[in-house]
């Protein structure tokens, strides 16, 4: 496909547009690049956990039409990360889709604490709105609750638009897109999703095995969701269990089977295969136990290929927006690591599963008439204790009696106050009336927090919120955590773990470092609009959103702090 125009979205200064192409840095007056034809649909798909190593050590296991098919014949950038830090779900699926930052878009963790209503709130959470199921909204009319918090969901706490939302103002009428997002995860389908989609769905368990919904979105779940949720395919997978895709021998690479390093399912004496799924249903959250399997991917793709039918996407009008999220690969993560025989299969079989996904979107929207790109929302750490048992300097940190300590400190050299709000997420919140009326400068008392924290065993670095944006200069480490700090929201002093260490339990790993393991992801783009070939200059997960937004030729989403990735766009 070939470029054929730039249209100049406003011309407010000659010299500005000038810069901005040459830089390709981010400006409301940046040309958008205009192709001869834009694709039907768009996927964009995020691998929960995924490392940007995972594609390469699993390659020789893949089929050659699932992820070699984009690497092959689409666009890789090879040296892509997170330009930020805490890597966690939320933030990542909320950068990918806006272009920036958690310091712009506001999802600056999963769960946060929340000074002014004194608690922690979680990101994609919102008391205003209700759960929508088969039966309408949760507790409608006197009926029973079902989902309660479950379904009280939305994007209210994302601060700026995404690429789905800009897709919205772009085209609107009879011709308006459709955006649908999907995850096991509500935070995986709603971020991703925004502020003006028709639909987010996610999935929950228990003794449902159901996607669900939002008030938010709507009153009642469309007629296809409701058949998809009557065809009993939890209960298929469930019966179906997990067990080896490959030969013994295939997973001689990765860690023994049972070792002491992953932790097991409730019920199991040993995390093993094969997984009778029926036998741990009970003790795992009932049909929640799917989530930490292949078949919770596999039901991604079902309820997707189920929503481009349902919603007739890709068959007229504007580009239709898919976002997708498989969440699995991070439950196994999190469950057994990087490294494990588990982690290897889960990808054997997601490979498949994106097999047949591109296969249908080649027979449901045409081959050469969509677009996908694949990433995910943060890396992962080797396990720790497995680390340290090979003779490695990775180990586990809690904060433990650090809040007492501080405010022994801090009582010794201000005197007796209340000092210490909160401690979560490696950061120290400091009461602000305290420290307002204390006898010394707010920026004095942070550094003198700071450099107590910094004697903690484990605690590589600790920065006063003063110091983040000279410090960050000079020091990529943190110069991640400036771009995830959110000013007024996020805590007081930011603490840095020694690489490889982490708040976690002793099996199975975590992520949120600003180190490479957690910020070196995949990006891959295929299809329509999409240049064959590799990108080996570092590019970062906010660029991909106007690079989407360069191929359909419609302003970045308007918190933009990313720049287009041109080489991955047709000539």
């Amino acid at each position: 496909m070939e470029l054929i125009s730039i249209l100049l979205l406003a011309v407010l200064n000659t010299g500005d547009i000038d810069k901005c192409a040459e830089a390709h840095v981010p400006n409301p007056i940046c040309a958008t690049v205009s192709h001869k034809s834009e694709p039907a649909l768009i996927v964009g798909i995020t691998i929960d956990q995924m490392r940007a190593d995972f594609l390469h050590r699993f390659e020789d296991h893949f089929s050659d039409r699932g992820f070699k098919r984009l690497i092959n014949d689409g666009h890789v950038c090879l040296n892509h990360h997170y330009g930020y830090s805490p890597t966690f779900t939320g933030p990542g699926h909320a950068a990918i889709f806006t272009g920036t930052t958690p310091s712009v878009n506001g999802i600056i963790a999963n769960d946060w604490y929340d000074r002014e209503l004194k608690k922690t709130v979680y990101c994609a959470s919102d008391p205003e709105a209700s759960g929508v199921g088969n039966d309408g909204i949760d507790g409608m009319d006197g009926t029973p609750l079902i989902y309660n918090t479950a379904g009280q969901m939305s994007p209210q706490r994302l601060l700026c638009n995404t690429i789905g939302d800009e897709m919205k103002l772009a085209t609107m009428g009879a011709n308006a897109p459709k955006v649908i997002g999907i995850s096991m995860k509500d935070r995986g389908a709603i971020l991703p999703a925004g502020h003006s989609a028709d639909g987010a769905y996610w999935f929950y368990g228990k003794d449902k095995g159901h996607f669900i919904s939002s008030t938010y979105y709507f009153r009642m779940l469309p007629e296809w969701v409701k058949d998809f949720n009557n065809s009993g395919l939890a209960e298929e997978y469930c019966k179906e269990g997990w067990t080896k895709a490959l030969p013994d021998e295939a997973y001689s690479n990765c860690a023994p089977d049972n070792n002491p390093f992953e932790g097991s399912f409730n019920g199991e004496v040993r995390p093993t295969f094969p997984y009778n799924l029926k036998n741990l249903k009970a003790a795992n959250g009932g049909y929640d136990v799917i989530k930490a399997t292949p078949g919770g991917n596999s039901m991604v793709v079902d309820f997707a290929l189920a929503a481009i039918d349902g919603e007739e996407m890709g068959k007229g009008g504007a580009c239709d927006l898919l976002a997708m999220s498989f969440s699995a690969t991070d439950y196994v993560g999190h469950r057994c690591g990087p490294h494990s025989q588990e982690m290897l299969d889960m990808y054997v079989r997601l490979d498949r599963e994106l097999e047949r996904f591109f296969n249908k979107l080649d027979e449901k929207i045409g081959e050469g008439n969509w677009t996908v790109f694949v990433t995910s929302d943060h890396g992962a750490a080797a396990v720790p204790s497995q680390s340290s048992a090979m003779g490695m300097p990775t180990d586990y940190w809690n904060h433990g009696n650090l809040q007492d300590r501080l405010e022994v400190e801090l009582d010794i050299r201000f005197g007796p106050r209340d000092w210490v709000e909160n401690i979560s997420n490696n950061a120290i919140y400091l009461n602000r009336s305290t420290v307002l009326s204390a006898p010394a400068a707010p920026a004095i008392i942070r550094r003198f927090v700071a450099s107590l924290c910094v004697e903690e065993k484990g605690v590589l670095m600790a920065v006063a919120e003063e110091d983040l944006a000279s410090r960050a200069s000079v020091d990529p480490i943190i110069e991640n955590l400036y771009r995830g700090h959110l000013q007024g929201k996020s805590g007081d002093i930011l603490l840095v773990l020694n690489p490889g260490w982490m708040k976690y339990g002793r099996t199975g790993t975590t992520h949120g470092s600003p180190f490479p393991y957690d910020t070196h992801v995949p990006c891959l783009f295929y299809g329509n609009g999409i240049e064959q070939g590799v990108s080996t200059k570092r590019t970062y997960t906010r660029d991909i959103a106007p690079t989407i937004s360069s191929l359909l030729s419609i302003p970045y989403p308007n918190g933009t702090t990313g720049s287009p990735i041109f080489d991955a766009l047709s000539k």
